[in-house]
């Protein structure tokens, strides 16, 4: 899944090309960075509840978002800026890793290693890029090497961000209630 960097870049991108829909982008960015930084800093939730899924070990079992869940829960109110924001935090966890960086995420796994380097590789540059001061509560969980990264291409990197700052929240929302819709119909 991304790095602080990364989404914080969306959630920035995102409230940049969204001005009509995201009023206020400290919220945003918040809810974009809630996930992880809740599962890192409170001992009593983990990422399998802050991501409504199932975490594993990192090389045997596959993470996976229910985005459903998500959308169920009745404290997730997407007419806020902070709920928006985790939102597409869960997107961009799920899409990085089912769609856009799939193979990168298996060689990963294959050689027992985990992205966290090549984030910190590509910090640096996206820092400048996305003209993103990092706030101090984040700073001890990530830091900027000098070195190329082993797995993800920046260039990559940098598609995906700019493909999930222009992602429709509300289609997408739309998207995963039809699918509730059609679970609940078999069901019956």
């Amino acid at each position: 899944m991304p790095g602080f960097v990364i989404h914080i870049a969306i959630a920035k991108e995102y409230a940049k090309n969204h001005t009509k829909e995201i009023k206020n982008v400290q919220e945003f960015i918040k809810g974009a960075i809630a996930p992880d930084y809740i599962s890192l800093t409170n001992p009593n939730e983990n990422k399998n509840k802050t991501h409504y899924g199932q975490w594993g070990d990192w090389t045997s079992n596959k993470q996976q978002i229910h985005l459903n869940e998500f959308l169920k829960d009745e404290k997730v109110n997407l007419n806020t800026d902070y709920w928006k924001g985790y939102f597409i935090h869960l997107l961009s966890d799920y899409y990085f890793s089912e769609k856009y960086f799939k193979e990168e995420i298996q060689k990963a796994k294959e050689n027992e290693d985990k992205l966290y380097n090549d984030y910190d590789c590509l910090n640096k540059e996206l820092l400048e890029k996305y003209n993103i001061e990092i706030v101090d509560e984040l700073k001890k969980f990530m830091s900027c090497i000098d070195e190329t990264p082993k797995y993800l291409e920046s260039k990559k990197v940098k598609k995906f961000i700019e493909e999930m700052s222009n992602i429709n929240l509300q289609e997408q929302e739309d998207l995963i209630k039809k699918k509730i819709k059609k679970e609940k119909k078999w069901r019956e």
